[in-house]
């Protein structure tokens, strides 16, 4: 760690020996990794394989990155989720020089430190996720904005409308930015100077045509990204959920690390004071907005650990400008980053060492991710062994990360496989892609779900129960799949 009288000039060479080094040991360690593919990543994997403007759940930046590093590298776990460990080094890289344009590069050099160690950007490493290229874009959005305080310039603007039409192509969270961006404008007298003049028109603009063709793709497919974020609040059901609230302000003790929390809150208060520099309280709206709306959110709903991941970006300038300017705090930090550091080759050795993640008890943080080549193995003889004689014509699924893991797993490429729905409009992007179509061909249904006998039965003329798939995960996990076969589909409509 850096002493205190480390010389301001250095802070830029020991910022980039260190994203260097830990991105470097971050991507020779992901063709060790034990770590199969969850759902979601051979989701976003097929994506890729079947380019477009947008996808069923999300934009289409995802899909276009791993369509990068694995047109170079092929189809290997590694190569799909080598975009994190490079695009977690750039919104490091991008921090750092955020943090020497709001402040010294003494800050950026902790913004960068701090952000490289959070438990939740370990955890990412090693998977492919929106969030990863959502997080650079949004370090770049501040970065820009930060320079159009300093120097309001077309360039900038420019930057500036990049960075965000990028985001939205990247994850719709990147919205978050845009209220923080108006506060910003209300409450900062440079942030104000800068945009509201003609140059603003250039970041809506550019914005804008990056993030069109999205919007085209959604106008020419319903609206289903639209439709499928606006169902995920899960506003339906019974509103006020505290402990949901309760839980996912818990939860964030794992995505910041829990000293690191305590001075990121420390660091948000202190935003406020009356004696606060301009440029720090106008960051703290872009921690405000993105934690209060999913606050919100798990109150009336709920909310996972991630979705207010954008807030820690604005999070580790500000720890770092209290951190380098309350000496008293510094040995705080530095113990809160060893912790970190130690959660994070935890979950590193968990990754690397399944035995090591049970012993330690990781086993469920890791069971969606394991054994699926052995249940690729273990449906492949229901359906080779066929149905009173007659071949089976398709495998069907009622689970979306079940499907797209055979897909990845290549069960595909013995049969077609389709999604069995549940509703009669489809809910995600397997069922809107590859429903079951009605028809009187015997079909091998694999059934994740343990309660839809009758409806299978509503659906089906003719069913039968062949038998049970288990599959140990190690830990004391199992997976366990129902088998069926069934004839004459017609699906029922009035679900």
């Amino acid at each position: 760690m850096l002493p205190k009288s480390a010389p301001i000039a250095n802070y830029g060479r020991y910022a980039l020996w260190l994203i260097l080094g830990i991105s470097a040991i971050r991507i020779i360690g992901l063709p060790f990794s034990q770590v199969g593919m969850h759902g979601d990543e051979a989701q976003y994997w097929s994506w890729a394989q079947d380019l477009d403007f947008g996808y069923f759940s999300k934009p289409p930046l995802i899909a276009w990155i791993i369509a990068g590093t694995t047109g170079i590298f092929g189809d290997a776990e590694w190569a799909a989720r080598l975009g994190s460990p490079i695009f977690h080094a750039l919104t490091a890289t991008i921090l750092y020089f955020a943090g020497k344009t709001y402040f010294t590069a003494r800050e950026g050099f902790w913004a960068a430190l701090i952000f490289l160690l959070m438990p939740a950007v370990f955890l990412s490493s090693g998977i492919i996720s929106t969030d990863v290229p959502l997080l650079t874009l949004w370090a770049f959005a501040l970065l820009c904005l930060g320079k159009l305080r300093l120097r309001p310039t077309s360039r900038w603007a420019l930057g500036l409308g990049v960075a965000i039409g990028l985001g939205l192509m990247a994850k719709y969270a990147m919205m978050f930015f845009l209220p923080a961006l108006a506060l910003a404008i209300i409450f900062d007298t440079q942030t104000r100077t800068a945009l509201l003049h003609p140059r603003s028109l250039i970041v809506i603009i550019v914005a804008g045509m990056i993030f069109a063709p999205n919007i085209i793709w959604n106008a020419q497919n319903d609206f289903q990204t639209v439709s499928h974020t606006a169902a995920n609040s899960n506003l339906n059901g019974p509103l006020f959920h505290p402990l949901e609230l309760l839980e996912f302000w818990a939860s964030q003790l794992g995505v910041f690390g829990p000293v690191m929390l305590v001075i990121y809150v420390a660091a948000l208060w202190a935003a406020f004071r009356k004696d606060t520099k301009a440029q720090t309280r106008m960051l703290a709206f872009f921690v405000i907005i993105p934690i209060t709306v999913i606050s919100v959110q798990a109150l009336l709903s709920r909310a996972n650990a991630n979705w207010a991941v954008t807030s820690y970006v604005a999070a580790c300038l500000l720890a770092a400008q209290f951190i380098a300017s309350r000496p008293v705090w510094r040995k705080s930090a530095i113990a809160g980053l060893c912790i970190n550091t130690a959660l994070g080759l935890t979950l590193m050795a968990g990754g690397l060492f399944p035995a090591f993640a049970d012993a330690v008890g990781q086993a469920n943080a890791f069971k969606r991710t394991r054994g699926w080549v052995e249940t690729r193995d273990a449906i492949l003889p229901y359906y080779q062994a066929g149905w009173k004689g007659e071949a089976f014509d398709s495998i069907a699924f009622d689970h979306r990360l079940t499907f797209y893991d055979m897909n990845y797993y290549d069960l595909g490429d013995t049969a077609p496989l389709r999604m069995w729905m549940y509703k009669s409009a489809p809910h995600n992007h397997a069922e809107a892609t590859a429903p079951l179509a009605a028809g009187d061909k015997a079909i091998l249904l694999i059934n994740y779900y343990d309660h839809y006998a009758d409806e299978f039965a509503d659906d089906f003329k003719q069913l039968e129960r062949l038998g049970t798939i288990s599959i140990d995960l190690g830990g004391g996990k199992t997976r366990t799949l129902y088998v069926w076969a069934a004839k004459g589909y017609t699906p029922t409509t009035s679900r």
